[in-house]
């Protein structure tokens, strides 16, 4: 926002009132003394006074600044002499507004003017992901859509190094009109080791007009893969809970139950943030900068900003799932944080391949909601559905509805933040979630072996029905065979276009009481040859999954929610 120049007003007022209207200088009584003048505080006048006693007229109030009445793109500021409006142009998309009755007004951007915090932003940030890849040349992309149905977007990447605090650009700016998206390579070594520390290697994306982006890690379907939605850095916040899973178990070779981890990052962004975690399972060490910490008590680090922290399980070597799993860790700070819940290689369930890698940037607890639908991920063979739910604070009682009649689910207590409860339904069964507290259900795809070797797990958080937006741009993955949007909508909403075709093929899941029926449709995009972009919209609020899995290659599958509201529904 850029504030224009208020010109003095005391410049033309005083040399006009002394010569035209002395009386207004005092109050002159029947003995010729003059009274006190009193003056108000507070903005000046929008209306230009009426000095017709004195022979002027004033067109406006100097130094007062209105928005050109026919051209919203300029600012308009009275002249010293009150007589004329100065026009100064805004620059580029900025349009001008003007701020109630503070007789003033600036220049604003599309990025400024944005009255809602959604996941559409203009700043985002990402680092690469430490995934259990094939190749180590197999690249992590950052990909951006532009969401704006009339302007173009001007997108610059940014790169701080590691071992660096100089951030640089990379490239040149890209410009993407609307609905259009761009793939940006994340090339960087990858944070190895369970728990490690780095200051950089954090990738920025920075854009004139709000987009949504999204980190595939890895993109192309020959690597072990997931994808997840990232926040604007503007809506991050200070509170979490950590969403993952263990790394796989092979009994024939024990000793690397724990070489694939469950793990966290965060990256700070602002200098001097205190950051701490408390987790189930003991977390590992790092030199002596990041502490070995016991299950149950707190860890504790200062980073400063494109500071990069992994912290990673520490368990024996054993059979015992639970041991290697940081699902449920508490991340807290003093200043907004981002955070990323990861496995480098899960068998979902524990017992069952094929590995692949898990992520997602973890919803903040402020945007973590009561309501939430849950269908079950597109069908694959004759695979079970497996949910965790996680609490958001102390004492949530959740209730569980299915669109299956045989699925008898009782309610769940989650004694304290943190906590989480996984549980197994048929296949094709459904859920709607209904809570009295904050709580985030997270849906982990079957491994290939369960589901006639079409696709591995994946992971995605679900999104709260206070959160649904009107408008997705998404992107798919390179190299799946059956791509999905999976749309969510109340019953009777109003239609979803997909690229301008009305999605049909809708299914209900059925909850209790009128206000609580849902429709979900599986719509099938095109194969994914290439990665392309894909705009869902509809005049009422709907939610939307965006999914990727191949027949007869069982070592990949990517999901994450195609985006979200952000408005703070709980103060953790």
């Amino acid at each position: 926002m850029r504030h224009l120049h208020q010109a003095p007003l005391a410049a033309v007022l005083v040399p006009l009132l002394l010569t035209g209207c002395p009386g207004l200088l005092g109050n002159t009584t029947a003995g010729g003394d003059t009274d006190t003048t009193t003056t108000t505080d507070g903005p000046p006048p929008t209306t230009a006074p009426d000095l017709t006693t004195t022979g002027f007229m004033l067109e406006c109030y100097p130094g007062t600044q209105r928005c050109d009445p026919k051209n919203p793109g300029v600012v308009q500021e009275c002249k010293d002499t009150g007589l004329a409006w100065e026009s100064l142009p805004c620059i580029g998309l900025e349009e001008c507004v003007e701020e109630s009755n503070e007789g003033t007004a600036s220049c604003v951007g599309p990025c400024e003017k944005l009255s809602n915090q959604t996941s559409v932003g203009c700043e985002f940030l990402a680092i690469r992901m430490n995934s259990f890849n094939f190749e180590d040349t197999d690249k992590d992309v950052l990909i951006v859509g532009n969401t704006d149905t009339t302007n173009t977007a001007q997108v610059q990447l940014y790169f701080t190094p590691n071992n660096s605090f100089t951030e640089e650009p990379l490239f040149e700016p890209v410009l993407l009109a609307p609905g259009e998206s761009h793939i940006f390579d994340v090339v960087n070594e990858t944070l190895k080791g369970y728990t490690a520390f780095r200051t950089g290697g954090v990738f920025r994306v920075e854009s004139d007009v709000p987009v949504t982006a999204y980190l595939h890690s890895a993109l192309n379907n020959t690597a072990s893969n997931d994808s997840s939605m990232l926040l604007p850095t503007k809506t991050l916040r200070q509170d979490y809970v950590i969403a993952s899973y263990p790394g796989f178990a092979d009994p024939m070779k024990p000793d690397e139950i724990n070489g694939r981890p469950s793990y966290f990052n965060v990256i700070a962004v602002e200098d001097g943030t205190t950051v701490e975690w408390v987790a189930p399972r003991d977390t590992a060490a790092q030199g002596v900068l990041v502490p070995a910490v016991p299950a149950g008590e707190k860890g504790t680090i200062t980073l400063n900003r494109f500071d990069v922290l992994q912290v990673g399980s520490s368990s024996a070597t054993n059979m015992d799932m639970i041991t290697h799993d940081l699902s449920g860790t508490v991340v807290s700070a003093d200043k907004p944080i981002w955070v990323m819940g990861a496995t480098e290689c899960a068998f979902v369930p524990f017992n069952v391949g094929y590995c692949n890698h898990l992520q997602e940037q973890m919803i903040p607890l402020e945007y973590w909601g009561k309501k939430y639908v849950g269908p079950h991920s597109p069908s694959r063979a004759m695979e079970k559905h497996y949910w965790r739910i996680y609490a958001g604070k102390d004492g949530v009682t959740v209730t569980i509805e299915s669109n299956d009649a045989g699925v008898k689910i009782p309610p769940l207590t989650l004694v304290k933040r943190g906590d989480w409860k996984e549980i197994e339904v048929p296949h094709d069964a459904s859920l709607i979630f209904t809570a009295t507290g904050p709580i985030l259900p997270v849906q982990y795809l079957t491994g290939g072996k369960a589901a006639d070797n079409i696709g591995d797990p994946a992971m995605y958080q679900m999104i709260a029905v206070e959160q649904w937006l009107n408008r997705y741009v998404v992107v798919t993955g390179i190299g799946y065979d059956l791509n999905y949007a999976q749309v969510i909508r109340k019953k009777g909403s109003a239609d979803v276009t997909i690229n301008g075709q009305t999605v049909t093929g809708w299914y209900l899941i059925n909850g209790t009481g009128a206000d609580n029926q849902w429709e979900v449709a599986d719509y099938q995009l095109m194969d994914g040859a290439e990665a392309r972009s894909y705009v869902a919209e509809s005049t009422d609020p709907f939610n939307i999954v965006v999914l990727g899995y191949q027949p007869g290659i069982p070592s990949s599958a990517y999901a994450y929610p195609g985006g979200m509201n952000l408005k703070k529904i709980y103060v953790p």
